[in-house]
């Protein structure tokens, strides 16, 4: 039996007075956050997955549609996170109405057209039809990228490359909802990174140079070529995971994959409830409430109890509390402690 707030405040010692001016706080906090505009946030978030380019033939509406459902394809390769998104039998349907899912286009260079869809229309679709759904917030996945120039040498790809492979990775990650996170000059300097040191360092020593600059998940690459056809050998690790392959985009599109089958979401929806402890202030409250509605895979935030710095939150999650402790583990914004009665999940505020 779910506890109620008058069992919470009694075992917890809060009033009804106390609660009331804590919700009336947080009332008047939100609505200034309205006028204003000004919403805190923890998390870095993809804020294009429902944006897309395409070909655009001509100005004809057959034209225009056929536009349209190849900018969705690509969108739906982002959303879900699965490389056979575009060709999938099940999202044909969806593909079929994209005009209906248009917000706006307009054209772009060389003959494209840029496109963006109803967000939250295709997420009901696509969890009603019970496909997997990834959220805006995603990994960084920093770059360490050898180029070899010669018999014996080579060079560090940095930020500032324009070379074709440095190109083609880049757009392979817009392709798939990723950002890439590449060393600048001044990080191989005050790293003691270069090109010998990439062929002979511990993948962990990398990893955790990478991290310090920021990176999430970690692509360790050596090219043979500048080329966007270059042979390129890959090693990603990502939190205890390790793995090695081939291929010019392979890194790319395999961190992807690793990150989709982590964090994007299905199945029915769910009901869990969580403790955040550490809230200190209204801010930090809505801050923390901000947060968990932005998870794609979260369709309902409510606070069921407050107690001193403790808020109970009622969440309504795709897949369970699996999902939930992933992507949480990721934000870094709550941090998992000690389970409460009845295996309650609770989570500690860091600041």
């Amino acid at each position: 039996m779910r506890e109620t707030d008058r069992d919470f405040e009694a075992r917890h010692g809060l009033s009804r007075w106390r609660r009331g001016a804590w919700r009336f706080l947080v009332i008047s906090w939100l609505a200034w956050v309205a006028l204003t505009g000004a919403v805190p946030t923890e998390a870095a978030v993809r804020s294009d997955l429902f944006q897309a380019t395409a070909p655009l033939a001509d100005r004809s509406d057959a034209a225009l549609n056929a536009a349209f459902q190849a900018a969705l394809r690509n969108v739906l390769v982002k959303v879900t996170g699965r490389r056979a998104a575009a060709t999938d039998p099940a999202l044909a349907p969806l593909i079929a109405e994209a005009r209906r899912y248009v917000q706006q286009y307009h054209p772009g260079q060389d003959g494209q057209i840029s496109v963006g869809f109803d967000a939250t229309a295709i997420e009901r679709w696509l969890a009603q039809a019970g496909q997997p759904i990834w959220g805006r917030e995603r990994p960084l996945t920093f770059v360490w990228l050898g180029l070899q120039t010669g018999p014996q040498g080579g060079s560090v790809v940095t930020r500032d490359d324009s070379s074709e492979l440095k190109t083609a990775l880049d757009a392979e990650a817009t392709a798939r909802g990723i950002q890439l996170l590449w060393p600048t000059a001044a990080d191989l300097q005050s790293s003691h990174v270069d090109y010998a040191m990439l062929g002979s360092a511990p993948g962990t020593s990398l990893a955790e140079i990478a991290h310090h600059l920021g990176g999430e998940g970690v692509l360790i690459g050596h090219a043979n070529a500048a080329t966007a056809a270059a042979n390129v050998r890959w090693t990603e690790l990502f939190q205890d995971q390790s793995r090695e392959f081939s291929g010019t985009l392979e890194g790319v599109d395999r961190a992807a994959d690793l990150y989709a089958s982590l964090f994007a979401a299905s199945g029915t929806f769910a009901p869990v409830d969580i403790e955040v402890d550490g809230v200190g202030d209204v801010k930090e409250y809505a801050s923390v409430e901000n947060y968990l509605e932005s998870l794609a895979f979260i369709s309902h935030v409510a606070v069921e109890a407050l107690s001193g710095d403790t808020v109970r939150f009622h969440l309504t999650t795709r897949g369970g509390i699996e999902p939930l402790q992933r992507a949480l583990a990721l934000n870094g914004l709550l941090e998992p402690i000690a389970a409460g009665d009845g295996g309650l999940q609770r989570f500690q505020l860091r600041r």
